[in-house]
């Protein structure tokens, strides 16, 4: 079975979980920037749910707004249609999937803190830059690694033999795939997200975290993504953020030498956020 058979086989699995409807309306009034803050704020507040969501996130630690949002209105004008939309992908994917997801040896807890770490950094070095939406950053942070959930959740035998291979063989998770499954966790996050008609560059940056490529479309978007995984991944290893530079992508050695002095001092800065994304988006109830 080659990649596209086994995406198409995917596509025939009824239960994959969906985003909410509400994520697809507000997908297609952000096509139109003279899209009314009233409109936005009515089709949020038809589902009860997910505008307490956004209101516990606005007025979160996470955020950091001083005084205290109370009504889906000056949530929407304060965070931005783009950051309300980003938001409600980001609390739905994290609900649904750490809901369903059970497999042994698999921490979801470690998934997702590992998703929101990259998350973090993928938006602070978009505002650093300045090259790219940080609220986008995020998202395609959070999601780069959603691959890996379906591939456990629906495909546990292989899911597990790629996870073995990795222990056992002190090799990254994207390597121990090769030649084991029909498609990667990237590529299967990808089709996901196109799935889910998410924006194109998302789907790019889900696809590319590992294999960053200069042509792509939506190169900058990626380059961030691919980079955050990157220190992430190297900060767990060793707190100084040791990077093989000779092993990169030249737009991502560029990147790093010309943006991060010290990329360890730059991730430690990040700490503060990045623990307040753990209690927003992880603990019990706390985006429900």
């Amino acid at each position: 079975m080659n990649e596209t058979e086994f995406l198409e086989r995917l596509d025939r699995i009824r239960d994959i979980p969906t985003l909410p409807s509400i994520v697809l309306e507000l997908n297609r009034l952000l096509q139109d920037p003279d899209t009314p803050v009233a409109r936005v704020s009515q089709i949020i507040e038809r589902d009860q749910a997910i505008a307490l969501k956004i209101l516990k996130l606005v007025n979160s630690a996470f955020y950091g707004v001083r005084s205290k949002v109370a009504d889906i209105r000056s949530a929407v004008i304060m965070l931005g249609f783009n950051a309300v939309r980003n938001a409600i992908v980001s609390v739905s994917v994290i609900e649904t999937f750490s809901r369903r997801l059970r497999l042994e040896g698999f921490d979801a807890t470690d998934f997702w803190k590992h998703s929101l770490a990259v998350a973090v950094t993928a938006k602070a070095l978009s505002a650093r830059t300045r090259l790219n939406s940080p609220d986008n950053c995020f998202v395609g942070g959070l999601l780069h690694d959603v691959g890996k959930v379906i591939l456990a959740q629906y495909y546990p035998e292989l899911f597990a033999a790629v996870w073995s291979a990795s222990r056992e063989e002190g090799s990254a998770f994207h390597e121990a795939e090769r030649g084991r499954t029909p498609a990667g966790h990237a590529a299967i996050g990808a089709h996901l997200a196109a799935r889910w008609q998410l924006p194109r560059g998302l789907v790019e940056a889900i696809r590319s975290h590992h294999d960053y490529r200069a042509e792509l479309e939506n190169a900058e978007f990626c380059l961030m993504i691919h980079v955050a995984n990157l220190l992430v991944n190297s900060y767990d290893r060793n707190p100084d953020c040791v990077i093989d530079l000779a092993a990169l992508h030249p737009d991502a050695r560029k990147f790093i030498l010309g943006t991060l002095q010290r990329a360890g001092d730059f991730y430690a800065e990040l700490a503060e956020e990045i623990e307040n994304a753990y209690a927003f988006f992880l603990s019990p109830g706390a985006a429900r």
